[in-house]
């Protein structure tokens, strides 16, 4: 990059159901653009700056168009700026499925690093389809996904519940194993204020739970939710003029598969798996690139936000993250190593998407605000214990598509 890049600002909305009857204070009847802008303004706010000031937007595609929001959830930047006030900056609107939060805070920082602009913006809004996620249309020639449903009517869940009954077999994972993710990182969830269910679980309790996919129960898969986030990057130098606490961008990228990987993806029902290539490459690729960037090695890695989806989920991206062998991470997780606040390595004091739900553009960002909170330190009863040097969040999205990056203090 020709200049360094520094986070001054980020904002979240709480994340549940946008209406909920039961809390119509708390979560109002707010479209996709508007809960979007709830999270920019704090960002705004949080960075002390105004709207006019930024330069650049890039802003997350919502991918439920068929359901609600049609057209303004596709050209979703441009919504979010008509509501905002439109002041002629440049915008684009970037899907990238689960991985779209770090890709449009990749498009937001190269804006800045290119010179391009001193300010930008990295935002995005969802409002989840109800239940499983479906098909977006009906085209049996050229939409994969639909294919996939018709033919056997296949569910995320129950492409997690594979895996994991593959890596059960491989590596030893126990149904107890499986539990006590959700045990353990449900620790913070009382203390986030941006959480959906902000209690914790027993192991008793998520054992009793009902089994949704064999071997994954109800309590270790994460519900679908409505949310939003926003991060505000600007040059490095008039960052530390703006703002006390300028969170230093080591490294953002986005990563894709090897060809050969035997992982079987979402809309897909086979794979071509070759000698040699490993499972989740988009996912390694990713990390391996965002380490290379960053000029570390996951041994500096102090705290991790990851996407745990499902239990399995935590499981196989440790494995990703850290370099580990299948295995390795159910130990340390029995060990305390990843407890969320006290561990050698926290993982998720976010309490993770089993405590928020997916909400599938703006995740990543989410990941991110919590990371700018536990660098500044801001994250109050969640704050992790050890010193942090080098945070990392990584997300993976549908169909093939990871990102990361990596964090650090830049006061």
């Amino acid at each position: 990059m020709e200049r360094d890049v520094a986070i001054i600002g980020v904002g979240m909305t709480p994340w549940g159901r946008y209406p909920d009857p039961k809390q119509p204070a708390a979560f109002p009847d707010l479209t996709m653009p508007e809960l979007a802008v709830e999270a920019l303004k704090k960002a705004i706010k949080d960075a002390g700056i105004s709207w006019r000031q930024v330069e650049a937007m890039v802003s997350g595609v919502y991918l439920w168009v068929s359901q609600q929001a049609g057209i303004h959830g596709t050209l979703s930047g441009t919504a979010i700026a008509n509501l905002m006030g439109y002041t002629g900056i440049p915008i684009v609107s970037v899907a990238n499925a689960c991985a779209t939060g770090q890709s449009i805070l990749r498009e937001a920082v190269l804006a800045v690093a290119s010179g391009e602009c001193d300010i930008a913006v990295a935002v995005a809004a969802d409002k989840s389809a109800f239940g499983f996620f479906r098909p977006q249309s009906t085209d049996g020639r050229a939409d994969i996904d639909y294919m996939r449903f018709v033919m056997c009517g296949e569910t995320n869940p129950a492409y997690w519940a594979m895996e994991c009954r593959r890596r059960m077999y491989e590596a030893g994972t126990t149904e107890e194993d499986l539990a006590l993710v959700k045990v353990v990182t449900s620790k913070t969830a009382p203390y986030n204020p941006y959480a959906r269910y902000r209690r914790t679980f027993t192991l008793e309790e998520v054992l009793k739970s009902p089994m949704v996919c064999d071997p994954l129960r109800l309590y270790e898969i994460c519900a679908t939710s409505d949310g939003a986030a926003a991060v505000v990057v600007a040059e490095y130098e008039k960052a530390k003029k703006i703002c006390k606490k300028p969170v230093y961008i080591n490294a953002v990228t986005v990563g894709t598969p090897t060809f050969g990987d035997p992982t079987v993806r979402l809309t897909y029902l086979s794979s071509n798996k070759r000698s040699g290539v490993p499972n989740l490459s988009e996912s390694r690729n990713a990390v391996r690139k965002v380490y290379k960037m960053a000029g570390i090695g996951p041994d500096k890695v102090d705290v991790i936000e990851l996407p745990d989806n499902s239990s399995w989920h935590y499981f196989a991206y440790l494995d990703c993250i850290l370099n580990l062998d299948p295995g390795e991470p159910e130990k340390m997780l029995r060990k305390g190593e990843t407890d969320p606040v006290s561990g050698k390595i926290p993982v998720c004091p976010s309490a993770g998407l089993g405590a928020f739900g997916e909400a599938v553009v703006a995740q990543g960002l989410a990941q991110v605000c919590e990371l700018v909170w536990q660098l500044r330190g801001e994250a109050g009863e969640r704050q992790v214990r050890k010193e942090i040097k080098y945070a990392l969040a990584q997300t993976y999205g549908y169909a093939g598509n990871n990102a990361a990056c990596i964090l650090s203090k830049g006061w």
